[in-house]
């Protein structure tokens, strides 16, 4: 692949100029995102995380002039190695123009580094009540990225998660409000975007009203679009207008909005397109409707509700005609013999373009559209630095003190206290007593941390206690009731996923628990760290507060309070707000209702409304 740029034999480089010179195949190359999260070599024996970037690689990109990387846990070590592996990636680029290197580093539950501040996640955010805190989270996770090399971020989650069993967005969404989900939204693109990293809100047009994971089937979503107007669509019509750079879509059905209809390879039956595929969705609502002009890409092509439905090649070919600009994951490389895909995916391409069933139209808009964004991200124009000089840079900025502190204080101000029957915060005196049970042991280490930073900043004093870990246990044991006989309180982290059901373990064991605890008059703190819709179920409990993000701590992470690792900060200041370290702001940015016995909601009877707290 040959050096575009410089066939601009001295002209300035402009989007114009650029696509002036430029083939079909160099144009589509900047249409595509592709993942190289697992690579073998030709002499190796087998498969691994490519963390070492390979030039087997490096000669794939160089030779197909692919525009854009997205990178995910596996291409991550620590500082060193993701700043050098970013530092050869962009050295491969032999055409001249630079790519976006994305990532999925949302913060809270959705985090890849390995290093830095993981943030509390977005429901956290939200939870705060000061939309500020929005713009200050997306600021040092963006110039966290930025320092190790990655230019674009697959965040905001800008969908209102106005379903409580929605089973893959909910933590990742502000609240089940767009009157929340759209300010912060918007803080939070700014604060990604000043620290000159791309902000991509999703999932386009909205992923929140759905019991269906798009990872694994398709969900089906029977609104109208002026019921869409009045919620899901209102995050997108507002950062669209404060310049948010991308948009990812989601791949659901909406039967009463989107007009095409496609035969599933699947079923053999006629369905209507997913949002990712529909021209209605993707141009005559977002570009003509709302007036969006900047880049639109895909959610990954092979997720189940795209791939077991569409073929491979015409979905791509369904999704540049809807108004796609940059397509996701549509193959899977992880060794030279896969090289055939990428080859048959240009193939198949440029003889749509031939027959017509693709317009040459439609290529340049989605070019034009890449090629602005580079151009404006500044991407042409970035000095370029020795590797010593980013290695420096990187340590300096990545998980630094003044980004520790204001994760911690941000995830302190959405630790929502929604019981407190003076139990808050533990009164440690005369040689009181705490167990602290939770499900896994990674949270044991998030507790023995917390205990570790109070006490060494004079906060708390040390005292006694012990730990319990009830994975797989539906019901307390004997071992465990004798050690809640011998403490003065229990605090109980619980792990609840949708369905919220009873009989399901990570209910029925704290539920035991609690129970235990009032029969035996110890005084229970419960702390909810993952659905907070689980929080009526806990009737016993004398305090109650949700944390909004259960990702526990390594004991690599621990070992220093001064950590550079990534660690999921919530359980940490969560337990903190117990001993009385940190002092608890949070107010509930969604309603929660009354759990009925097989997990379901009544939606007629309001546990906790949106903005309670029992501070």
């Amino acid at each position: 692949m040959k050096n575009i740029v410089k066939r601009l034999e001295g002209k300035k480089i402009t989007t114009e100029n650029l696509m002036s010179v430029m083939t079909l195949e160099e144009k589509l190359g900047q249409m595509f995102m592709l993942d190289f999260r697992r690579w073998k070599n030709k002499d190796d024996k087998e498969q691994s995380d490519h963390q070492v970037f390979s030039p087997e690689v490096k000669e794939l990109i160089g030779k197909y002039g692919l525009g854009n990387v997205i990178l995910f846990a596996e291409n991550f070590a620590d500082i060193d190695q993701i700043v050098k592996f970013n530092h050869e990636l962009k050295n491969s680029v032999v055409n001249g123009i630079p790519m976006i290197i994305g990532v999925d580093q949302e913060g809270g539950r959705v985090v890849r580094m390995n290093d830095g501040c993981s943030m509390p996640g977005n429901m956290c955010v939200g939870a705060t009540d000061d939309a500020e805190n929005a713009y200050k989270n997306g600021y040092i996770i963006g110039k966290e990225l930025k320092a190790v090399g990655i230019n674009c971020d697959f965040a905001p989650s800008i969908d209102v998660n106005n379903n409580p069993a929605n089973p893959v967005i909910n933590l990742r969404s502000f609240s089940s409000s767009h009157t929340y989900a759209s300010p912060y939204g918007v803080k939070m693109a700014q604060g990604l975007q000043d620290a000159g990293v791309a902000a991509t809100g999703k999932h386009f047009p909205g992923h929140g009203d759905t019991n269906v994971d798009s990872h694994t089937g398709l969900p089906v979503v029977n609104k109208t679009l002026e019921q869409l107007m009045e919620a899901e669509l209102i995050p997108f019509i507002e950062t669209s207008k404060s310049g948010i750079y991308m948009y990812m879509t989601a791949h659901m059905t909406f039967p009463l909005i989107a007009k095409e209809r496609y035969v599933s390879k699947q079923t053999g039956k006629e369905m209507t397109a997913p949002a990712t595929l529909s021209k209605t969705f993707l141009t005559d609502i977002l570009r003509d409707k709302l007036g969006y002009e900047g880049v639109v890409i895909t959610d990954s092509m092979q997720m189940q509700a795209i791939s077991t439905h569409m073929g491979s090649h015409p979905s791509l070919i369904k999704a540049i005609n809807a108004g796609v600009d940059i397509l996701l994951m549509f193959i899977t490389l992880r060794n030279l013999e896969d090289e055939y895909k990428l080859a048959d995916v240009f193939t198949a391409l440029t003889a749509a373009v031939k027959t017509g069933e693709l317009s040459m139209d439609r290529i340049n808009e989605s070019t034009k559209r890449v090629l602005d964004l580079k151009i404006k991200m500044g991407l042409f124009d970035e000095e370029e630095k020795s590797l010593e000089e980013k290695l420096e840079y990187a340590k300096a900025v990545v998980g630094c003190k003044e980004h520790r502190e204001i994760e911690r204080q941000i995830t302190a101000d959405g630790i929502t206290v929604l019981e407190n029957n003076g139990v808050l915060p533990l009164d440690l005196s005369d040689n009181k007593k705490v167990l602290y049970v939770s499900a896994y042991s990674n949270k044991t280490t998030s507790f023995e941390y917390a205990v570790k930073r109070l006490v060494s900043e004079g906060k708390i004093k040390k005292f006694e206690y012990d730990t319990y870990t009830y994975n797989g246990k539906s019901a307390i044991t004997d071992e465990l009731k004798e050690k809640v006989d011998k403490t003065d309180y229990v605090i109980v982290v619980t792990e609840t996923e949708a369905p919220v059901a009873f009989d399901k373990p990570y209910v029925s064991f704290p539920v035991s628990l609690c129970k235990y605890c009032k029969e035996t008059g110890k005084k229970v703190v419960v702390i909810s760290s993952f659905l907070p819709y689980d929080a009526p179920v806990y009737k016993d409990a004398d305090a109650l507060l949700l944390c909004y993000c259960p990702k526990g701590m390594s004991k690599e992470a621990a070992s220093d309070l001064n950590t550079n690792k990534a660690y999921g900060v919530n359980v940490v200041v969560a337990v903190e707000c117990v001993l009385g370290g940190m002092t608890p702001g949070g107010k509930l940015p969604v309603d929660i209702f009354e759990v009925k016995p097989d997990g379901s909601y009544n939606f007629d009877k309001i546990e906790y409304p949106f903005g309670y707290s029992k501070k």
